[in-house]
């Protein structure tokens, strides 16, 4: 079972916490431990994950020229230097797939710094990152466009998810108090306020902010506000988030990382594969077992013609030969007597070719002809197998006017 190991880092990590929380999980997601800790006592786990505070992270929405993405460090940064306030060579950009045709692209941003001084941590802990998202996406986000607010346990920070790929961090001095960073997004969203915002604490905020703390913000904001639950981070999923890690930051591939996508593929062709087979064996059985049920009863039917015969081996040729026995002697011709087989064959040539040879031995026909080309010598040898005969052809030469093909016919069993 493949363990996955999802750390929540603080920007007080590492300096001022050297402790974090952490959730390990398995392939589906689900918590199988939890706990709060420095990383020397960090389970083992196949692969990390990095969850980083919403307050070291700034998303951004920027109208993108077509194609932006195939050359995003001198086209974000253009699109965004009026609302950074360092240099866009000290952030670190990822553009988000969420964004819609014509709707402004959701863009993460992140210092360049923390992230380079987060993952060199990291690897001296042997805890080399595969993902890095930001905690905003896993605050509840409804599609109604209800915004999330959740508090921590620290009493005096928190965030709020306004969209699927929008938010923000902020402080809280007071929590009987709604913070200044909301009360400038409801402003700014006055043509489409939010239905109302759901707050999620922490547990040990819950008893913090209580019904009179909601109506107090209530009446602070001018829209519904309601206590939602308990905020946990470790109990939402991360599959949908943004990962950081791109560019410069992205995680080495592992030897077998490549085959994962088309395991799904090699699945279906193995499956195909076996179908298959397995169809094509029980037809060939099916086959072979017709096949050995005429030849039974050709045996059978010779048998009862010719009970004197000893030993069958071939019933059609054997039946052939007994029977153009009994017509020459009744002063009748075989089927391999010449002259039937001359007519078989004059019938079938017809005004093709011209006769150059005629020969017969124990019951073979030699022709020698005269044709335009090889493709009309194979036209004739196939017709003359449709008329009963068995027709080699035996060799064919270039003369002058076409070539010289030379057919042997018997008569077929």
């Amino acid at each position: 079972m493949s363990l996955s190991l999802r750390v929540l880092i603080t920007a007080a990590w590492p300096g001022q916490d050297a402790a974090c929380e952490w959730a390990l999980v398995n392939e589906q997601g689900n918590l199988l431990q939890r706990g709060h800790s420095e990383p020397r006592h960090w389970p083992a786990a196949e692969s990390c994950e990095v969850v980083l505070g919403a307050e070291q992270c700034l998303v951004l929405q920027a109208q993108l020229p077509k194609g932006a993405r195939s050359r995003p460090a001198e086209v974000i940064a253009y699109a965004l230097e009026d609302l950074l306030i360092n240099d866009a060579e000290a952030e670190h950009f990822v553009v988000s797939s969420e964004a819609e045709s014509g709707a402004p692209t959701p863009i993460w941003v992140i210092a360049r710094s923390r992230l380079k001084s987060l993952l060199a941590t990291l690897g001296t802990l042997q805890r080399q990152p595969q993902r890095a998202i930001s905690e905003l996406q896993l605050a509840p986000w409804s599609a109604t466009g209800g915004w999330s607010v959740c508090l921590r346990s620290d009493n005096a920070t928190g965030f709020a998810r306004v969209g699927r790929e929008e938010g923000f961090a902020f402080d809280l001095s007071d929590v009987c108090q709604a913070p200044l960073e909301l009360r400038l997004a409801l402003q700014a969203a006055q043509d489409r306020p939010p239905p109302g915002i759901e707050v999620y604490s922490a547990r040990t905020q819950t008893e913090a902010f209580d019904p009179a703390a909601a109506t107090a913000w209530q009446a602070a904001l001018g829209v519904p506000v309601r206590q939602a639950g308990e905020y946990a981070w470790r109990d939402h999923p991360t599959h949908a988030a943004c990962n950081l890690l791109s560019g410069e930051f992205a995680p080495p591939r592992a030897p077998n990382a490549g085959w994962r996508s088309f395991k799904p593929a090699l699945w279906l062709g193995a499956t195909a594969l076996a179908v298959y087979c397995l169809f094509s064996f029980g037809e060939w059985f099916w086959l072979n077992q017709q096949s050995q049920d005429l030849r039974q009863q050709m045996t059978e039917s010779f048998r009862a013609a010719y009970p004197q015969a000893q030993t069958i081996v071939d019933p059609p040729l054997q039946m052939q030969r007994l029977n153009d026995q009994l017509r020459r002697a009744r002063g009748q011709l075989g089927s391999t007597d010449f002259m039937p087989l001359l007519a078989a064959a004059t019938e079938a040539l017809g005004a093709q070719g011209k006769l150059r040879g005629l020969g017969y031995e124990d019951g073979r026909l030699e022709l020698t002809l005269q044709l335009t080309d090889s493709n009309v010598a194979e036209q004739l040898r196939k017709t003359l197998a449709s008329r009963g005969l068995t027709a080699t052809l035996r060799d064919a030469k270039p003369i002058s006017g076409g070539i010289e093909a030379v057919f042997a016919l018997r008569g077929m069993p």
